[in-house]
């Protein structure tokens, strides 16, 4: 399979170019992290692999397959973002993990046992399923976020910064729990401030100051 590939990208804002002819190539079952200095456009560039925002030049494909070719609801099935703050629908915890199984492209139903081992992996308690998740602390709601995207298989997570309102403890179950997606032959694209932690997971990193126009990072 030939992964995740993003060519030639020029990636902009309102008056500013954040990144010039910007490549990666991520394969299944493998990590690539993301680093780069404060506002060189990490989040920017997640959102547009995810097709959540346009480029001003470039192209996507995954595995031999344009994104022009797809429909984009298909591709975001397929190369799913978490932000870093993650976002609640309104209902219960077990509404949020339902809620993308119903889409037409996935037809699925929640396995409740798989699902409450998958919650104490993640050091959550099994009765949050029943509480609203808009009451969720910011940590809990991280990893519900995870353990949503995760529930329609994608083939590529692009995870923004998603363990940074995490305890030591935590993190280290989330990084378990990506260990075993990976396993699992999904690939990722991570943000992350915590060096270490990009050490740790990403075989592969990619420093978004070389894409940079120069006059942005000169000095």
């Amino acid at each position: 399979m030939d992964g995740l590939l993003v060519d030639s990208v020029t990636l902009g804002v309102p008056g500013r170019v954040l990144l010039r002819d910007f490549a990666l190539r991520v394969g299944a079952g493998s990590v690539l992290g993301v680093v780069g200095p404060s506002g060189s456009g990490k989040t920017q560039l997640l959102r547009a692999i995810a097709g959540l925002r346009d480029v001003d030049a470039g192209s996507f494909s995954l595995d031999g397959q344009s994104r022009d070719a797809m429909h984009m609801p298909s591709w975001r099935r397929r190369v799913t973002y978490v932000g870093q703050r993650a976002i609640m629908l309104k209902g219960s915890v077990r509404d949020n993990l339902e809620r993308p199984l119903g889409y037409a492209a996935v037809a699925g139903k929640l396995d409740l046992p798989r699902t409450e081992a998958e919650l104490s992996q993640l050091r959550l308690d099994v009765a949050l399923l029943t509480q609203e998740a808009r009451s969720l602390s910011v940590g809990e709601q991280q990893r519900i976020a995870l353990m949503r995207a995760a529930s329609i298989a994608p083939d590529v997570l692009l995870l923004d910064e998603p363990t940074s309102a995490l305890d030591a403890e935590s993190v280290e179950a989330v990084e378990t729990w990506l260990g075993a997606q990976i396993k699992a032959g999904r690939s990722a694209v991570i943000v992350s401030h915590d060096a270490a932690q990009i050490e740790r997971l990403a075989a592969k990193r990619v420093n978004l100051k070389d894409f940079m126009p120069e006059a942005e990072h000169a000095g």
